[in-house]
């Protein structure tokens, strides 16, 4: 997810919110535990970001304002051949070249406690379902090579 709001569309703190409020309730239910890139001290967060994409067991990805860093890491997960879980705020427009390939699912931008009863649950069960069918999945880019 992005680490702040870029669009104008949300508040500030709007996806530390949706992470504190809904991602790690839904993680912690499906049983995982819920970690992010974005972390206090110096370190080279490009690096951090990536080693984070390709060592952990599942990445959740909020796709809610199309961010570009956010499509980047999706990209290196997905070329990584390793589970994802979509997310988006209701009202973001569909991205055509991942809406039609892979399950997302919408949440209530408004984080109210009567939304997030029922968001929370319906984003556990999309969790736990990406990571049991992570084996089933079929590759995510198909790579096509002339015969000699």
């Amino acid at each position: 997810m992005p680490f702040s709001e870029k669009t104008g569309s949300y508040s500030k703190g709007f996806f530390n919110e949706v992470l504190k409020n809904l991602i790690t309730p839904a993680g912690i239910d499906a049983g995982f535990k819920v970690e992010t890139a974005q972390r206090e001290g110096s370190d080279i967060i490009h690096s951090t970001i990536v080693n984070d994409l390709l060592d952990a067991d599942l990445v959740i990805i909020d796709l809610t304002e199309h961010n570009p860093n956010v499509l980047f890491e999706l990209g290196i997960r997905m070329a990584a051949e390793k589970p994802i879980c979509l997310l988006k705020a209701k009202g973001t427009p569909a991205i055509f070249d991942v809406d039609n390939l892979l399950r997302v699912v919408e949440y209530d931008p408004n984080l109210w406690k009567s939304t997030l009863e029922e968001d929370i649950p319906k984003l556990a069960s999309h969790i736990k379902g990406s990571w049991e069918n992570r084996e089933v999945n079929p590759s995510y880019i198909q790579i096509l090579k002339r015969r000699s």
